[in-house]
This record gives C-alpha cells, structure tokens and sequence, in this order.
C-alpha cells in the first residue's frame, strides 16, 4: 500500500538545491543526473556582445558614435566579457565608433568585424581593437550565391587569418552560413586554416537561423572533435530557437556565446542577451558572472537608441513580464510570488505591475489602492471594481493610472 504524501514532505523534497533560491524556483527536472551527465559546457561561458554591429544590421536602426559608447560602456559595467564595436570600413563614423570604444580603458575586450578582405583588416587596425571576428561564405547556398568555389574559400581565409594573426591581432573565423555547409568541406576548411594561419578560435555559425537545437548541437560536437582551437556560437532566432540553439552549442563543446541585447539582429534577431545568461545561470546552473540588477537598465537603454520597440511580454526585460491583469492569478500571486513565476523582478532590474481591466478582481484594486496610498471600505472597492470592469469593456483596453485615479477619487470623495 502507498504512503501518503504530504505537501510539506514534498516542500522538504524539492524546496532547496541549486533549482531553488533566493528569488528564484525553476524546476528541479533540469538538474536531474541523467540530464545534468550531457551537459559538454565549459568552466565559464565567455560572452561576446554583437548589438554594435550585428543588432545595428537590424533594419531601421542607426547609432551614432556617442549611442555606441555609451552602450557600450552600460555593456562593460554589466560585465559582457567582449564588445563587437562595429564593422570599421562601413563608414568614416563606424571607424571612428569602433576607434573611440577600443579607447575607453574597458574591462571588456574590444572586436571589430570584417570579411576576408586585408583592407578591412588594415582599417581593424587603425582603431586599435584587440581582436577581429574575420567573416567568410562556408554554406553551400551561400556558396551558390557568391559563386566562391571550395579552393576560393580556403584560399582567402588563409590568407586574412594569416595577415591578421601576422598584424598582432586576436583572430576567429566565421563561417557564414555554416550551418547549411558540408562537414566534410567544413572540417577541410578548419583543418588548413588551424595549419596554415594559427586563428584563436573559430565562430560556429547559423547565420538563418535554421538548424533545431538538436542538429545544432551535434554539428558543434563534430567540429569540436576535429579541430584543436576553442569554439564560438553564432545563432540567429528565424525559427525562435536562436536561445535554444547557442545553449545547445555551448553544451556541446563551445566557450563563447555571440548575443545581441534584447536579441537585435537582421531579420528576427541574434540569440538574446538577456535570456541566454539568465537561462545558464538559473535552468543550466552554469557560472555566469553578470550584474543582473541592470539588465532592464541596459535594455531600456538599447531600446531609447535604437528607437526599436520589444514586445511588451519579452522574456527576461519586457515591460510587462511580471505584470498581470486576470484577478484569479493576481489573488495567488499576492500571497506568494513565487507560486506565480519561476524568478523575481529584481533579480533583473524590472518589476512587479497589476494591469486593471475588464478580468480584474477585489484584489487588483486593492494592490493598486496600496500604490497610491488610498485607503477605501469594502462597498467602495466593489464600486470601483464595477467601474473599472465597465470603462475597460468601453475602451476595449486597459484602465490606465490616471483613468483609475480618476474613477476612484469619484467613488472615494463622493
């Protein structure tokens, strides 16, 4: 006969371990010993920002160099561990971006961005950056675009990592549309380009965003066991598996992830900042060293720059994550927050909002009562509930702060 089982000894079971914190309750199932046995990741995940570049590629967005410094000095005080700053030859104003941020004495490593070219390389090297992302066609539909053949391809990137490497400069290449290539040309490729031109690490990349977790994963394991230089992930969210897929590739053997804030990217967007970081710290335990508390301060700002809007609901630093309007759920939520999400608001800099509308109850009137300081009985909360519910039904939308201000200050001081 089974025993029975008790909420509290279900409490004891699965209330504390690295799934449970301050702040935080994500689900145990993900440190489970048969999960926890595939994860390849490294000791610490290096992070390598592409908002200046890659997000500034989204169209509609432009920077000004003051924008890209100061983003990327808010980049460097949240911890990122190295800046794309640009692609230098774009523009005399790109060149002098990517110059000025190589300048500004950060924590951070500073990138530039160029293609298989020795005079965007020379002009990487006018700004003084560090390091060079150095970009060349690998897919074969891309190869079918360019018209590049095999030998072209393995030819230039010898070529532009041998002369950047020559140059002084930290060197990885990027494989454009890699994750449509051909692994046998693939392992080819990096095998000469290892040989001939010693680059520090190769960037993995999908570039359309069209490889599933699983096949992403795998194509990281194949060329981790080929190649001797550590690896870096590239992914893009056409499928919205660009977060998925770069953890996948980080649990299969790479050490840097590229993310842009608040996903930015051409078409629908690189991996997200915010969500790859905040998902290997808390549903992967991985160590991620980051000053969480200003993710939201980081993105508002990436988004005041951009003038490109998120959806209110975007993970991580939506304006509306931890907001809720239905009053069944704010009911629960208010006696314990945690019951209602699986992390806290000010784990990331943002907070906790009560929408009034037409699903509300008793209990969203009386949080946003408490808001501003409004004491009313229990007949006035009725009357402002039935007025709340009617105005939004009018409006079909949400009854705004001014608008309940309103409406309770006719049922209070009347």
């Amino acid at each position: 006969m089974q025993s029975d089982i008790s909420l509290e000894d279900s409490i004891n079971k699965i209330g504390k371990g690295p799934w449970a914190g301050d702040g935080f309750w994500v689900s145990h199932f993900n440190f489970s010993p048969e999960v926890v046995s595939k994860f390849r990741f490294p000791k610490e995940v290096v992070f390598h920002d592409v908002t200046l570049r890659d997000g500034e590629q989204t169209p509609g967005i432009v920077l000004r160099t003051k924008e890209k410094v100061e983003i990327a000095r808010k980049l460097d005080e949240v911890g990122v561990h190295r800046i794309e700053a640009g692609m230098p030859v774009v523009s005399k104003e790109d060149f002098d971006a990517v110059k000025e941020i190589a300048h500004l004495g950060l924590k951070a490593k500073v990138f530039a961005f160029s293609r298989l070219v020795r005079d965007d390389i020379d002009t990487a090297l006018k700004c003084d950056v560090e390091g060079i992302i150095c970009e060349g066609p690998v897919g074969v539909p891309k190869l079918k675009q360019f018209a590049w053949t095999y030998e072209q391809v393995i030819d230039r990137a010898v070529d532009a990592i041998d002369y950047a490497k020559k140059h002084g400069l930290w060197t990885s290449f990027f494989g454009v549309d890699e994750s449509r290539g051909d692994v046998d040309f693939i392992k080819k490729l990096l095998s000469e380009v290892s040989e001939k031109a010693r680059p520090d690490s190769f960037v993995i990349v999908d570039t359309f965003g069209c490889a599933s977790p699983e096949g992403f994963g795998e194509f990281v394991r194949q060329v981790r066991d080929s190649v001797k230089e550590p690896l870096e992930v590239h992914t893009h969210n056409d499928f919205g598996l660009g977060v998925a897929c770069a953890i996948s590739g980080l649990m299969n053997g790479a050490t840097t992830v590229h993310t842009s804030v608040n996903g930015i990217g051409e078409r629908s967007g690189n991996a997200s900042f915010e969500e790859v970081a905040m998902s290997l710290k808390y549903l992967y335990g991985q160590h991620v060293r980051f000053d969480f508390t200003k993710f939201k301060e980081l993105s508002k700002m990436v988004q005041g720059f951009t003038r490109f809007p998120l959806a209110p609901n975007k993970p991580v630093v939506g304006d509306r994550v931890f907001t809720r309007e239905a009053g069944i759920s704010i009911a629960g939520w208010m006696k314990y927050n945690l019951g209602s999400e699986s992390y806290l608001p000010e784990l990331v800099g943002n907070e906790h909002g009560v929408f009034l509308g037409k699903k509300s109850g008793r209990h969203s009137i009386e949080w946003k009562l408490g808001q501003i300081g409004i004491s009313a009985n229990d007949e006035q909360i009725d009357k402002i509930l039935e007025q709340v519910k009617r105005k939004s039904e009018e409006t079909k939308t949400n009854v705004d702060d001014l608008q309940f201000r309103q409406i309770v200050d006719s049922v209070v001081l009347h």
